[in-house]
């Protein structure tokens, strides 16, 4: 039993491996914006919102850049300034279209960053274009291009970030992201999003802290979250999933379960906090409490074949091989090839 145990709990992960399949972009959330609705760890998200269209110059408050540059107040250069704003407001109304116009976006911003290369805004706006279509290559090169102008550009560091996890240039994104705190020290999104990223390169303590730093700031905060598409309540359940993915990590079962207990109670319509949940009491070794969890995920998503064959392998760690051959039955018109891995785990 130990050796099948072992074998179990390899086959577990590689089952949420599955599930997840990498980040995935609903799409029916606009473009460049939305949530991750699962991940390599089953469901724990980044906070992710659309990037704010580069700010006009305040009326009435001179020529200093709003994006950062510098605008001299001689009336040559106070034209150029005035045709500068105008491009990045063109940019702005192509972008925000109701079907955005983005060849028309990009060229108003590459203008406006040609006609004022100091100013950050234009080279922000490029960024937003091209991570909104998903070139997150490029966006990383005009996010970091904005930054270097002016480094407390938060509006500009929160993409960049995303743009790098999206590119799995994880460690870049943790600067970033740890940078961004030291301008936003009680901003929720940026600390879950670290624990998010500490989980995904195995820095387990640090994901713990991150991601209770989030939790508490959530609980001061109430309603809805400001900066993001979700509710306050699918927040706080991200952060609580992130949470009991770092205690599984740490081998630290019971902390896990509390965890995703909570984020289950949260959010009782995510399939990925009862996935999760069971994951968590299949490796506590209580098997009858994850056969209930995987069940309820099914309830909620059927069909899903990670669930079908982390149920399965419950199934089989209770000595139970006539269950487990129905979820081996469910896995064949789902997926044949964990139906067959979960076949041969049945036979040993």
């Amino acid at each position: 039993m130990h050796r099948l145990y072992f074998k179990s709990r390899l086959c577990t992960i590689a089952a949420t491996l599955v599930l997840a399949g990498g980040p995935v972009l609903q799409a029916q959330d606009s473009a460049g914006g939305g949530k991750f609705s699962s991940d390599i760890l089953g469901g724990a998200a980044l906070i992710f919102r659309k990037p704010e269209n580069p700010p006009l110059h305040a009326k009435g408050a001179g020529l200093s850049s709003a994006g950062g540059g510098r605008v001299a107040e001689r009336p040559g250069l106070r034209s150029l300034a005035k045709a500068e704003d105008q491009m990045i407001a063109n940019g702005n109304a192509a972008r925000s279209a109701a079907t955005p116009r983005y060849t028309e976006a990009e060229q108003q911003y590459k203008q406006a960053a040609s006609v004022a290369p100091d100013d950050a805004r234009g080279f922000a706006g490029l960024g937003n274009v091209f991570l909104d279509q998903n070139r997150f290559a490029d966006a990383v090169e005009q996010y970091s291009q904005a930054i270097k102008l002016r480094p407390d550009y938060t509006d500009a560091k929160l993409p960049l970030g995303y743009a790098l996890v999206r590119l799995n240039r994880y460690a870049e994104a943790i600067t970033i992201y740890n940078q961004t705190l030291k301008l936003d020290p009680d901003n929720p999104e940026i600390h879950n999003n670290l624990g998010y990223l500490y989980n995904h390169i195995e820095s387990y303590t640090e994901a713990v802290a991150a991601c209770q730093r989030a939790i508490s700031l959530l609980g001061q905060a109430g309603g809805a979250y400001k900066q993001g598409y979700q509710t306050h309540t699918e927040v706080l359940s991200h952060a609580y999933k992130n949470l009991g993915n770092a205690y599984n990590g740490m081998k630290q079962y019971q902390e896990a379960i509390v965890a995703l207990k909570q984020a289950a109670e949260i959010e009782p319509r995510s399939a990925a906090a009862h996935f999760n949940l069971g994951l968590a009491y299949f490796n506590a070794s209580e098997y009858v409490a994850a056969v209930e969890a995987y069940q309820q995920a099914l309830k909620i998503k059927p069909g899903l074949p990670a669930a079908h064959f982390n149920l399965g392998l419950a199934y089989i760690a209770l000595r139970n091989p006539t269950a487990a051959l129905e979820q081996y039955n469910a896995l064949m018109g789902l997926n044949p090839q964990m139906a067959d891995q979960l076949f041969s785990m049945i036979k040993k």
